[in-house]
């Protein structure tokens, strides 16, 4: 086949894998954290009042990160002519499947197409990017942004891009990605761009990129929306989109804090199911030391370069390392590609790894006869609930419910994982890396599906508020006045309902005194439902119980009639 054939058939196969990872699950689940949302509120403002300059929340508050994705979401939503949890992750799940193109590009570019083909898969499979392809929030847009910057910086320092035009393209897309979530969008390509052609001491070119004329378009895309969002926002929009958000979260006192190492032990937990190969490949290509050929040297800068930064940040959250992923694709394709036959240590190494697989293999297997045996494909879970906390115990019944209904495709899915297992096990014992990285892209696909379309819209289900309001609109008039009252977070309830439900601020003791036939409704905790109990024992029931119990599993809901007038 010719090179263009095969570089088509290399898309194709990428955009399938993307396609069976992320499409399919977007509406598989309701919104259950804090974070989505948050977010969706934002996108949700855009549509209904047109807001696209500079969307709020409930059509007040001034949102936490700049409108990129909001827009993004926003215009699948005019398209469409929905607003719900598809369109709105819609834009994670195609600035992802581009960044899988993009990598396979420079990939192919550097090494050729297999490597390419592995480094999109790689980072297609990667548990942190495949997670952020499927959320409704601003994490995957920045790192797209980001990584696409660095890659048109890269091409044009290599010469592949030679048009003066790309100069301007690679400011622009830094202006764009500032639009993504602040600051970072500069900060991150621009610390990665300065480091490299530090080390490679080429300071004439430092010079070149820093006063290039291009800098204008990032000044007016960046600056120029901070500057009219703040004659809107004023000092409000400055504390929390500049200062909280970027100052206070480097600095501290802004939340998250977490120490300088925090970040090792989730460089690993988050690049699963490649953690397996991670060691390896790091050692292998640090101890060659910092400098080496310019394509390594480079991916190595930028790794380095965010992984230091974000750990010296006093704000740390898991997913701020999802930039990093694009160069560790591109290093471990490379070297699972260029790896030859082990020997000696190397290979007692591989087999520990080996063993490990084949353990979680052989699990697999027993869970699968075991389904199969009983005719329960949670069985497992039994002698596992006797082990935890009550409330963990109650979310695994949950998840074991939830397995016995999927029945056989659990139970097929199992054994697959198993055989998967097995076989990875058995390649490590013999130091077959590229076939192990083979059956690492298949597990990915495995892992995704039981995370996706089994375990996490069972959890999804438990914490979500979605039928609560579902249940409230069919309850209620579509003119009727609803109020929130008393600590929960509301953002969900909110977005679902529509439109904006106005906060009740009034003694418990005034409160429990109007609940009883009315024309108005009250959405409140539990919690805070008991406590007016306390103070008028003979009140009336709630007329609704919510199954969910919100993002930290903790504050059930109940709808009350309530007479304010």
């Amino acid at each position: 086949m010719s090179d263009q054939t095969t570089s088509t058939w290399h898309f194709l196969l990428l955009v399938g894998l993307c396609g069976i990872l992320y499409f399919p699950y977007l509406g598989n689940t309701p919104f259950f954290d804090k974070g989505e949302p948050r977010e969706a509120l934002a996108v949700q403002d855009i549509v209904q009042r047109g807001e696209w300059l500079f969307p709020l929340k409930r059509a007040t508050a001034i949102p936490s990160k700049p409108p990129l994705f909001h827009w993004s979401a926003a215009l699948v939503a005019k398209v469409t002519g929905k607003l719900d949890e598809t369109t709105i992750r819609f834009p994670s799940a195609l600035y992802a499947t581009l960044g899988v193109l993009f990598v396979y590009v420079l990939g192919r570019k550097l090494y050729g197409g297999t490597i390419g083909l592995l480094a999109g898969a790689i980072l297609a499979t990667t548990m942190v990017y495949s997670d952020q392809a499927l959320s409704a929030r601003v994490d995957m847009t920045l790192c797209v942004f980001v990584t696409l910057s660095l890659i048109v910086f890269y091409a044009l320092y290599r010469g592949f891009l030679t048009h003066s035009l790309w100069y301007f393209a690679l400011y622009a897309l830094v202006g764009i990605g500032t639009l993504a979530k602040g600051p970072l969008g500069i900060l991150l390509p621009g610390l990665v761009i300065a480091g490299f052609l530090a080390v490679k001491r080429k300071w004439d070119l430092i010079l070149k990129f820093a006063f290039h004329p291009g800098v204008i378009i990032t000044l007016l895309l960046a600056v120029g929306w901070y500057g009219m969002a703040f004659t809107r926002g004023g000092e409000g929009f400055v504390d929390r989109q500049l200062l909280q958000e970027n100052l206070k979260r480097f600095f501290g006192g802004s939340g998250h804090s977490h120490p300088v190492y925090y970040y090792f032990s989730y460089l690993f937990s988050l690049g699963l199911p490649w953690s397996l190969f991670l060691p390896f490949m790091l050692w292998d290509v640090f101890q060659r030391g910092a400098r080496g050929d310019d394509d390594r040297l480079f991916f190595k800068s930028w790794f380095l370069v965010m992984f230091v930064f974000f750990s010296l940040s006093a704000g740390k959250r898991p997913v701020y390392l999802l930039p990093l992923y694009p160069p560790l694709a591109l290093l471990l394709a490379a070297w699972v590609y260029h790896h030859g036959v082990s020997t000696g240590a190397r290979l007692i190494l591989y087999r520990i790894v080996s063993c490990v697989a084949a353990l979680t293999g052989a699990l697999l297997l027993v869970i699968t006869i075991g389904a199969i045996w009983n005719h329960e494909p949670g069985w497992f879970f039994g002698p596992i609930a006797g082990l935890l906390k009550p409330k963990d115990r109650a979310n695994l019944l949950v998840v074991q419910d939830a397995l016995d209904t999927f029945g056989a495709v659990f139970t097929a899915v199992a054994f697959l994982s198993a055989v998967l297992w097995l076989a990875l096990g058995r390649a490590f014992w013999l130091g077959k890396i590229r076939q192990a990285a083979l059956l690492l892209v298949f597990i990915g696909v495995s892992l995704g599906f039981i995370s996706r379309a089994i375990v996490i819209p069972v959890i999804a289900t438990s914490k979500s508020y979605r039928d609560f309001v579902m249940n409230m609109e069919r309850r209620i008039g579509p003119e009727t006045v609803v109020y929130l009252f008393g600590e929960f977070n509301s953002d969900p309830v909110v977005f679902y309902h529509g439109k904006v439900i106005e906060p009740l601020e009034r003694p418990l003791a005034e409160v429990a005194a109007k609940i009883g036939v009315g024309k108005d409704y009250l959405i409140m905790p539990e919690q805070t439902w008991k406590e007016l109990e306390q103070i008028r024992p003979a009140l009336p029931p709630p007329l609704l119980h919510s199954e969910g119990k919100g993002a930290e599993g903790d504050a059930p809901l109940v709808l009350v009639q309530i007479n304010l007038s």
